[in-house]
């Protein structure tokens, strides 16, 4: 026997595997999963096709290479016990923290209510 060339399905694979991510594809697939799982159809058979095409959809999303689970599998060595899954852009690139702006004076009251409150609360 000689060996037979890879399948379409395994040249697909390999192509999804070695390809790069988009950002937020996960969460494409997941959209359309759910469209396609809460979508009314009159037809029996349709309404079948499109529940099974939304739950690969759906199961796509959860356990795709920038899925939910795989979020979690990267995750497990932190000792936070924190999985970040909502965001494809790293902390530092999607958070800005603004300089401390200066207090106008009709916003004076309430720095002084909140010093005052500071300095009622007993130190330990």
């Amino acid at each position: 026997m000689n060996d037979a060339a890879p399948s379409l399905i395994d040249r697909l694979l390999e192509f999804d595997a070695q390809r790069e991510s988009l950002p937020g594809e996960h969460w494409l697939a997941f959209a359309l999963g759910a469209y396609l799982l809460l979508r009314r159809r009159r037809s029996v058979a349709r309404r079948l096709v499109s529940m099974a095409a939304g739950a690969l959809f759906v199961a796509r999303a959860v356990s795709g290479r920038d899925g939910a689970l795989a979020a979690l599998r990267r995750e497990a060595g932190d000792d936070t016990g924190f999985a970040e899954i909502a965001a494809p852009w790293p902390y530092d690139q999607r958070v800005r923290v603004s300089k401390p702006r200066r207090i106008r004076r009709r916003d004076r009251s309430i720095a002084d209510a909140v010093s005052s409150a500071r300095s009622l609360t007993p130190s330990s």
